[in-house]
């Protein structure tokens, strides 16, 4: 049995070597959330996480922050430095962390910082301006979870920042319909830019429907790669957080291969942008 995740069975898919997944986190219940978190889940271990490694067939990961634990990036530190070869992290830092404590998160596998607008609290994106430069010089990325109306309203903020963009979670598109089509127009035109990744991520987050297929979801992704599938990758969520009842991540895998059938795709957004992106 996979840890937080629904199911048994393993994917249909079969992943290329090295696949890479974008997006996991891991919880410890001994330390304790900053004051204000919303999304506090019990303790979800990296052992656990491997059982869903070896359900799924991946070999790589990203680490996230998590929200719960604020700029306390000891948990994930820790994790990195246990299994730096198959490893890279996404730290949360604000604008008075120093150059000192930068060179440490780079040393110990970090290769972006997170900006979680959904569930705020951390940081703000006013701290942008005075970061992103700062993380450029070690060719670390910035991500960015954002709703709907929030990327409408910053699209031009970040079209002008010196560092690499990674939007989370498919930009939750579909969140919001009466957004959509405004959400997928501010979308398209930062893609296009070509700083600019989107993290296939948490589709339960951005579509209208809970479980696969996700119609809604999948026109939106037929277009994105075929316009930019050098700048897709995919991550699984685990431990699926924000979810009550846990997603089957062998159904949303192969749901999302579907999506891209051509073999020389799927490589693209499994490993090989993976691997650019985070430095592998």
């Amino acid at each position: 049995m996979t840890p937080f995740s629904a199911g048994e069975r393993r994917p249909s898919v079969v992943l290329p070597d090295d696949t890479c997944d974008c997006h996991m986190h891991v919880f410890d219940d001994a330390r304790p959330p900053v004051a204000g978190a919303v999304v506090t889940p019990p303790t979800a271990t990296i052992g656990d996480y491997r059982k869903l490694q070896a359900r799924l067939g991946t070999s790589r990961h990203v680490l996230v922050q998590p929200s719960a634990y604020g700029t306390d990036n000891s948990l994930m530190v820790s994790v990195l430095r246990e299994n730096r070869p198959t490893t890279r992290g996404v730290a949360v830092v604000n604008d008075g962390v120093t150059d000192n404590e930068l060179v440490a998160l780079n040393d110990a596998g970090v290769v972006g910082i997170r900006f979680n607008q959904v569930q705020a609290g951390a940081t703000s994106l006013a701290m942008l301006h005075s970061l992103a430069p700062r993380i450029a010089d070690f060719g670390w990325h910035i991500q960015l979870h954002l709703t709907g109306q929030q990327l409408i309203d910053s699209a031009e903020l970040l079209q002008g920042l010196s560092a690499p963009i990674v939007l989370d979670h498919y930009a939750r598109l579909h969140h919001l319909p009466n957004l959509a089509s405004t959400v997928t127009e501010s979308l398209t035109l930062l893609m296009e830019s070509g700083r600019v990744w989107l993290r296939l991520s948490a589709p339960y987050l951005s579509s209208q429907s809970e479980h696969p297929p996700y119609a809604d979801l999948g026109e939106s992704l037929a277009r994105m790669t075929q316009r930019f599938p050098e700048r897709l990758v995919w991550g699984s969520d685990w431990p699926h957080a924000t979810e009550v009842d846990k997603p089957d991540d062998a159904k949303m895998l192969d749901w999302l291969a579907d999506q891209i059938p051509a073999r020389k795709q799927q490589a693209l957004v499994f490993v090989d942008n993976a691997a650019l992106l985070s430095r592998f």
